[in-house]
């Protein structure tokens, strides 16, 4: 009798069971088909460029263009005629107008403002303007920029709030998944493709007005990439930024390259590097390595720095700065920005346990950037304009540095006399203010990569700072 109520009882659990499954499965079955009857139209993909959009800018340059305007008094002419008639008669009239000049996109990546496009999108621009996807014009300003990696950081001077994109990653990316690409090409604002994620670590060569321009470890999707793409974000389904899109393949569809979130991340702090920017020193280093949620840890104190001076030693972490919380690079760095030179700055630090604020008196990056080149790099150096370059057969859109001396047996004794220095630790540098604020934070024996150029030729030296 036990055995027959056993088997009763599991009978009867197991249908009990079976009817509970089936009646989940048919009440999940009419929601899921209730909700896709509200909109069965707002897929996946909408849903991530809904995320998105508003942290899409559209970016132009406002220039005022001189045009001749005939005068219908004058009636039509024929045309080989029209110097003869413009000599005697001057039947034309000059106008000015203001134009906005499409050059590219960008995507907001902070909320006050800051937004990340290419390099070759704003190197030549000025009087940059953004327009976001609510209709609103905004005028921008150049931040920083890396003709290297072809990443640029501008940002708008409303001073209001943003919506910014979601930062994802490119370690984890699939071939063949979704991607997304929204951008302004032609000028056609917020226009959105999709495609797929077609190969990872692609490695392309560009021809450009100054020489081939080498990219690294992009991303390949068949998403449409068009002129003024460039410097747009790519995303993926989630609505997270997985790349910057910065090329295409010009004799072929379906080939466009991205530059990868990650890298774009890694670069972020050179960008964002605001003794190089602002001019202004301070004297430490932080460990990007050693960066968490509670703040930044100071890597390294330079003796006699205004750091020093305020007390501020190896291994402090800084939490905030001007009571603004500090949970990476990028937030120490935008609130060191706002200074200039004679600034004082405060910062909160944790120092064993216990926190302690510095008031540190920013100064103005070394004047004596020739005496730092002698001593760390064995170089004499001075400023070299572009129409200096140009007199030398060298074509250069900025600044560089002319080497006039060199000492043999220094760091630097392969150079020559003559050499025109263009970066230092992939920074363009363009004049001796700029090679001072970076060499002022070179520790002794570090590598630093030299491009330079040498007659026609780019050249890379290898050098250990002394």
């Amino acid at each position: 009798m036990r055995f027959v109520f056993s088997r009763v009882m599991q009978s009867g659990f197991a249908t009990g069971f079976r009817v509970a499954v089936i009646l989940s499965v048919c009440l999940g079955f009419v929601a899921l088909t209730a909700a896709a009857a509200d909109d069965p139209r707002r897929t996946p993909i909408v849903i991530a460029i809904e995320k998105v959009a508003p942290a899409v800018a559209n970016i132009s340059t406002e220039q005022i263009v001189t045009y001749r305007s005939f005068d219908p008094r004058w009636g039509n002419r024929y045309r080989p005629f029209d110097d003869f008639f413009e000599e005697f008669f001057r039947p034309y009239r000059l106008r000015q107008e203001r134009k906005e000049m499409p050059l590219g996109s960008g995507v907001i990546i902070d909320e006050e403002g800051y937004i990340v496009t290419n390099e070759h999108v704003v190197h030549r621009a000025s009087n940059l303007k953004v327009r976001l996807a609510d209709e609103s014009v905004h005028d921008a300003e150049l931040i920083s920029s890396d003709a290297d990696n072809d990443l640029a950081i501008i940002k708008i001077t409303t001073p209001k709030k943003f919506a910014a994109v979601k930062m994802g990653t490119s370690k984890d990316l699939m071939v063949g998944e979704t991607v997304i690409a929204i951008g302004n090409p032609f000028g056609y604002g917020n226009s959105v493709t999709t495609g797929v994620l077609s190969a990872k670590k692609r490695d392309i060569v560009i021809p450009s007005e100054h020489g081939n321009v080498e990219y690294k470890d992009l991303l390949q999707t068949d998403a449409l990439i068009n002129p003024g793409n460039s410097g747009g974000p790519l995303i993926n389904i989630h609505g997270e930024l997985i790349g910057i899109n910065t090329a295409i393949r010009g004799d072929a569809q379906g080939i466009g390259f991205a530059i990868p979130v990650d890298k774009v991340k890694e670069r972020l702090a050179a960008l964002f590097n605001f003794q190089k920017i602002s001019k202004v020193w301070l004297g430490l280093e932080v460990d990007s390595r050693a960066a968490s949620t509670e703040g930044l840890v100071i890597a390294r104190v330079a003796p006699r720095s205004p750091a020093a001076a305020a007390g501020l030693a190896t291994g402090d972490l800084i939490t905030h700065v001007d009571g603004h919380k500090v949970a990476g690079e990028l937030d120490y760095a935008k609130q060191m920005l706002k200074k200039d030179a004679g600034d004082t700055v405060s910062l909160t630090v944790v120092r064993a346990g216990r926190p302690l604020t510095c008031h540190v008196r920013l100064e103005k990056v070394e004047a004596l950037a020739q005496q730092l080149a002698k001593d760390k790099l064995g170089l004499t150096l001075q400023n070299l304009s572009p129409d200096q370059a140009y007199q030398r057969r060298i074509l250069i859109r900025e600044g560089a540095l002319l080497v006039t001396a060199v000492d043999s047996g220094g760091p630097a004794g392969g150079m020559r006399r003559d050499d025109i220095i263009l970066s230092v630790l992939s920074y363009r540098v363009r004049n001796l203010d700029e090679l001072g604020a970076l060499l002022s934070q070179v520790e002794q024996d570090k590598v630093v990569d030299i491009i330079f150029v040498r007659g026609q030729d780019r050249w890379r030296a290898t050098v250990r700072v002394r």
